[in-house]
């Protein structure tokens, strides 16, 4: 046993280093090393996994004592960035509706069509993409096939979503990494588009994307605090439409974000 923890340990030591010398430099290597670090035997995999059960208990434990002093405040704050770049993205699509109406008018009338209309279309289309992600996450408009879903009760919900949640986490925090690299060799090299004469420098666009990411990720770990807070019993409440739109029933209220988390009546 003494024996397996020192190997376990120095599994640790490893990921630690890699971390610490290539995660910046190369993001998508150090995650593949991560994954692919071998163990040798099934004893080592079982004390791996009591260990890792061991501190998902433990973490737990924190998550629940920490919810009884409240995680209204990040969840709020987090929520409020991602409705920011929601309403943000939004009103990009108007700036992108009069540069496609410019170059109609130039081109058409007066024979004079622009070198830039189509890469500023393609980017602030791009841009509404990223900058809505995180936003529909958190207005849960993302599809889904919920016929069964829709049918369980809110804890069955919780875990159902929870499960999910936790297993998209590594994904995000890939992407992440890679979008930063993506954006940041643009950054380095002062990228150009090379598809139009204009030419634009690409990178103020790639950085959207990691905005993109980071919000995604934030907002799904704001999802992942909600569904424990309901499987702990607090009743959470649905974060409130930016102004313009509706919600599915128009009938029933729908909760400001600002509004409490509260304990559920036992």
């Amino acid at each position: 046993m003494l024996e397996m923890g020192g190997k376990f340990f120095t599994f640790v030591g490893d990921i630690t280093r890699f971390f610490s010398q290539s995660f910046f430099e190369e993001p998508a290597f150090f995650f593949s090393r991560v994954i692919d670090a071998p163990t040798s035997s099934f004893y080592e995999i079982l004390f791996v996994l009591f260990l890792t059960g061991v501190v998902v208990t433990l973490a737990w434990g924190v998550i629940a004592a920490m919810i009884q002093v409240s995680f209204n405040p990040l969840i709020q704050s987090i929520e409020s960035y991602v409705r920011f770049f929601g309403k943000l993205g939004a009103w990009v699509i108007v700036f992108l509706i009069i540069s496609m109406v410019y170059e109609v008018i130039a081109r058409y009338i007066f024979e004079a069509p622009t070198k830039w209309a189509f890469e500023v279309a393609y980017m602030l289309m791009g841009t509404v993409f990223m900058f809505g992600i995180a936003y529909c996450l958190q207005m849960r408009r993302h599809i889904r096939v919920d016929f069964l879903f829709a049918q369980a009760n809110d804890k069955t919900k919780a875990v159902i979503d929870l499960v999910g949640y936790v297993v998209l986490v590594p994904m995000l925090l890939w992407l992440t990494a890679g979008v930063w690299d993506y954006f940041f060799q643009a950054y380095r090299v002062n990228e150009t588009s090379g598809e139009s004469a204009w030419n634009p420098i690409i990178w103020p666009f790639k950085f959207t994307f990691v905005i993109a990411f980071v919000l995604l990720l934030l907002q799904v770990i704001v999802e992942v605090l909600k569904n424990i807070l309901t499987l702990l019993g607090y009743k959470v409440p649905d974060p409130l439409p930016v102004e313009g739109l509706s919600s599915t029933n128009p009938n029933e209220p729908n909760p400001l974000i600002s509004e409490e988390i509260s304990r559920e009546p036992r």
